[in-house]
């Protein structure tokens, strides 16, 4: 049986096949019902030029129809910057006690995660599930090690209690980031950029760049 909600947040700057291969992959390991991008408008470990709108935008676009899929626009509702531990909070009271809330990160933030705000908090409100890419998993801090030992479980038990549990999971090695996609924008003809770009970048996300010549 499929339940909970996976909670994939990012400045997704711009959505990519790589989000959309790690939210598949959640939703097949963890058996999650539902994935929900949650669009970061003002990240704090990061700067962000491309308007929200847009990326709003491009997400939606990304997601079209898929009813496994959808876009929390939770963190737009707040002025400053945005904390996750914030909008857990505030989700776990949307959704009540009982629904399982699972927070996506991927490797590379797994590896900071003690440097995120009140981290150990975090797993009052939801679990937490690594998306391990083909063993690019680094370990975390010494603490976090310690903190999710006793939390551990095999993936598709991680939805079996609303939050407070911790595993990992695998997808296929994927190419795409944002930072190389508009990298490639910065540094290269528009033609040669979407071109290069032809199996990292949804169809209809393609379409919006160059509608609003971003990037």
């Amino acid at each position: 049986m499929r339940r909970g909600i996976g909670l994939l947040g990012g400045s997704f700057d711009p959505v990519h096949n790589g989000h959309l291969a790690v939210a598949r992959g959640a939703l097949q390991s963890l058996r999650l019902q539902r994935v929900d991008f949650v669009l970061a408008p003002r990240p704090w470990q990061k700067s962000v030029a491309t308007p929200v709108s847009l990326r709003l935008e491009m997400l939606r676009a990304a997601i079209g129809k898929n009813e496994s899929l959808a876009v929390c626009t939770k963190e737009l509702e707040r002025t400053g910057a945005t904390y996750t531990i914030d909008t857990v909070r505030s989700l776990r009271e949307d959704y009540g006690p009982a629904m399982p809330l699972v927070l996506l990160i991927g490797a590379d933030q797994w590896e900071n995660f003690h440097t995120w705000r009140c981290w150990q908090d975090l797993f009052d409100f939801v679990s937490v599930a690594v998306c391990t890419r083909e063993e690019q998993m680094k370990e975390p801090a010494p603490d976090v090690a310690a903190f999710v030992a006793e939390r551990r479980v095999v993936p598709h038990e991680l939805t079996l209690a609303p939050a407070g549990r911790f595993t990992t999971f695998d997808i296929a090695a994927h190419a795409a980031s944002s930072t190389k996609i508009r990298a490639l924008f910065a540094t290269r003809p528009r033609s040669e950029a979407f071109k290069a770009l032809d199996t990292w970048l949804p169809t209809s996300v393609a379409r919006l760049i160059a509608q609003h010549n971003a990037y």
